[in-house]
């Protein structure tokens, strides 16, 4: 920790980027054994990764830290020119930083505002955001690394785009993913190479439960089951996400649901 809050901001670099780099580059690395080399700024040509790592199977990853603002089509034009050579992106933003519309922190919320770069990534990374916090005032501190999945709120006069005189935002609903194992995964998702940890989708943990609920507690959802439901695991996922779930199992015959039911459910959350 001392080492890292020594370090100093430069006309180019804010302190608190520099010292999430120097984190990365010694934490993952500690607790990924896959990894054969390690290196800060790597140059590939055209612009400068962050963090670097190549494993031993040949993969490279590149992280991108995130702590100011950036415009959706700069992380596109980063992220396709990595792929174009080969490496896999993690973008890992500063929960606190002006990259996010609000400050982000590893706990579920309502109504938080999160900018079109946040919005972008969770589609990215199939429904999760990465974050780390980090303060260096006061009381020197740095966060676990968290993920967020968002989710649209039930009102439908907060899923429009928001607009000031400068910037734009969504309004979501925040539900908090711990990253209790911080192992990298190279994969494909949306045309994107991507690397990202072992954390688990919340929409399918959700929807893998009211599976197991219905199977064990009723024939057919009706009303009155709709009830139960919300009441079980309304706290942690709320109502959109519910019923956005029970949409997909009754799409894919998993459940059966009253129609009655059915359609009060597509009313409530198809805008």
């Amino acid at each position: 920790m001392q080492d890292i809050i020594s370090i100093k901001s430069t006309h180019s670099e804010s302190q608190s980027h520099k010292a999430i780099k120097y984190l990365l580059l010694d934490l993952l690395y500690t607790k990924n054994n896959l990894i054969i080399s390690r290196t800060l700024e790597k140059y590939f040509g055209n612009r400068f990764a962050d963090v670097y790592f190549k494993l031993k199977d040949g993969h490279e990853i590149v992280i991108e830290v995130q702590n100011t603002k950036i415009p959706v089509k700069e992380i596109i034009k980063r992220t396709k020119d990595y792929n174009e050579k080969g490496v896999h992106i993690l973008w890992i933003l500063h929960g606190e930083g002006k990259c996010a519309a609000s400050a982000k922190y590893p706990r579920d919320q309502k109504h938080l505002s999160i900018s079109p770069a946040e919005k972008f990534l969770h589609g990215m990374y199939g429904g999760r955001v990465y974050y780390i916090n980090i303060s260096l005032k006061k009381t020197p501190s740095i966060s676990a690394f968290f993920a967020l999945h968002y989710s649209t709120p039930m009102k439908k006069k907060l899923r429009k785009k928001f607009k000031t005189r400068y910037d734009s935002y969504y309004i979501r609903d925040t539900h908090h993913v711990s990253l209790s194992n911080l192992k990298m995964l190279c994969t494909t998702f949306s045309g994107y190479k991507i690397a990202r940890f072992y954390d688990k989708n919340v929409k399918s943990v959700l929807k893998s439960r009211i599976s197991s609920y219905c199977q064990e507690q009723c024939k057919v959802i009706n009303k009155a089951v709709i009830k139960q439901i919300i009441k079980k695991f309304h706290k942690k996922f709320g109502e959109f996400l519910i019923f956005d779930v029970i949409l997909d199992l009754a799409k894919e015959k998993k459940v059966d649901i009253d129609t009655k039911v059915l359609k009060k459910i597509k009313k409530k959350i198809i805008s």
